[in-house]
């Protein structure tokens, strides 16, 4: 997935959430504070690069952060349904 993608689907989804809640969709509240919790935890996820990085240990990193990025993306999923 690229990274346009990705910012597409979260704006989609953040865009969605915010309609839900205009039209009144109490659930969407709840949905809105996972949403915010996940990118919390990609913003953390994404903090574990550090000068001291090396080309194999930042591939590394960035592997398992793909990873962690693909279960992120699932829980969108699940949220937005």
């Amino acid at each position: 997935m690229k990274i346009e993608d990705m910012f597409d689907s979260i704006e989609e989804t953040l865009l969605d959430i915010l309609a839900r809640i205009d039209d009144g969709d109490e659930e969407a509240l709840n949905d809105l504070k996972k949403v915010k919790k996940y990118i919390g935890e990609m913003n953390d996820m994404l903090s574990v690069v550090d000068e001291n990085d090396d080309m194999e240990s930042i591939k590394k990193k960035f592997d398992e952060l793909s990873n962690k990025f693909d279960e992120f993306l699932m829980a969108v999923v699940k949220v937005v349904g």
